[in-house]
């Protein structure tokens, strides 16, 4: 399995008096409650999703006292060399919070840490992160940044196969709290919960920089987070269990398999076959549904509980769990044709597949639902059928 380790740095109390009532203390708080999210796997496994630097995350003033020689600007740059050395074929990540100017008239960031006086400003210089970043073997680096300035970042070259995620530009400061962590890192946290996963549960850091920019109101606040990437790796970081994620397996079956799919003895209506789902032949094809596809007894009105465990359901209840599971990650779409054959209206799955039969009257209704590929389900169907 390919390394993957983190580095989180929190810098929430500097020591010279001439910050007063600008210590950033709620960054702590962020750098250990993101890292947390980050290690955590899901779908659960024994191994972490990003292991931590040295088993811990580097913060003040909840793990270290603020003077603690670990926490200097000296020992947190070797942490940094540290950790793009030790990742070789791997994906590393850096998270920084705290206080950062840019200095050198714009050309360099310093990331301050907690040894920073106005006399003598101490801190990780991001062009030493880069060449530290130059130099390692990693296959992808992320580094996410939340912190003012901190665009100044994504103004530098950087090595391939490194993505920058900034809080804001490098002319803005960026936004205080909001609840208990800064604005920036709240959106980031709640995008990987699962705002930013896709079909698959997999959060992305361009899938991620598109829902923290969706969530953030922009051009009203003045902060606006910069994404730039050298990568042209897929780096995961993080997969989540969304009501929208699918196996592959699933994806699979939107398009026609090269070896039929066996069923059972055909379910069948008045000696009509009800035929089992074998994959949209195209992109603009549609597949009917029936009363059968909800329940054995849908037409006599007996529903299912929901509690059926999967050897029980027959070919098309199966069918149904896929179309559940399509319709959640907005890959499918249902609908009825009226009775007159041309006129369509949107429906839930459920009333689409009841929609040919009155259960109270026990007849036809000379209507007939439908399920079909969304715009985002054709595009999964494109890809499939490539393969």
């Amino acid at each position: 399995m390919a390394q993957r380790l983190g580095l989180f740095i929190g810098v929430g109390q500097y020591l010279d008096p001439s910050y007063g009532g600008r210590q950033p203390e709620c960054c702590s708080g962020d750098a250990l409650t993101f890292a947390d999210l980050l290690h955590e796997n899901e779908p659960r496994t024994a191994a972490p999703n990003f292991r931590l630097l040295g088993g811990t995350v580097y913060a003040t003033p909840d793990v270290f006292d603020p003077a603690d020689e670990e926490m200097t600007a000296a020992a947190l740059t070797d942490r940094v060399h540290d950790l793009f050395s030790m990742v070789r074929k791997g994906d590393a990540l850096l998270y920084f919070t705290g206080h950062a100017i840019a200095v050198d008239d714009g050309a360099d960031l310093l990331l301050l840490t907690p040894d920073d006086t106005s006399a003598e400003h101490r801190g990780i210089r991001i062009s030493e992160v880069r060449e530290a970043a130059r130099r390692s073997q990693a296959s992808s680096i992320t580094i996410i940044l939340d912190c003012c300035h901190s665009g100044v970042a994504a103004t530098m070259e950087w090595p391939r196969n490194t993505t920058i995620l900034a809080s804001t530009d490098e002319h803005t400061a960026s936004q205080a709290l909001f609840g208990t962590h800064l604005l920036y890192t709240s959106a980031l946290m709640a995008a990987l919960r699962g705002s930013a996963a896709d079909v698959q549960g997999v959060v992305t850091p361009l899938s991620l920089h598109a829902t923290v920019c969706a969530m953030l109101n922009l051009g009203e606040d003045g902060q606006q987070p910069v994404l730039r990437t050298w990568s042209d790796t897929n780096t995961v970081l993080r997969q989540v269990n969304t009501d929208r994620k699918l196996t592959e397996d699933e994806i699979a079956r939107i398009v026609p398999p090269r070896i039929r799919r066996r069923a059972r003895a055909p379910r069948q209506f008045e000696g009509v076959p009800l035929p089992v789902f074998q994959g949209f032949p195209n992109i603009d094809a549609v597949f009917a549904v029936h009363p059968e596809h909800e329940a054995p007894d849908a037409r006599h009105g007996v529903m299912r509980t929901g509690r059926e465990a999967p050897d029980e359901l027959d070919d098309l209840q199966t069918d149904m769990e896929l179309f559940k599971h399509l319709r959640n990650a907005k890959l499918l779409e249902s609908f009825i044709r009226g009775a007159d054959g041309r006129t369509e209206r949107d429906s839930d799955l459920f009333w689409a597949c009841l929609a040919e039969w009155d259960t109270q009257h026990q007849r036809p209704t000379g209507e007939q639902g439908y399920v079909r590929l969304t715009e985002l389900g054709r595009l999964y169907w494109r890809i499939q059928n490539k393969r």
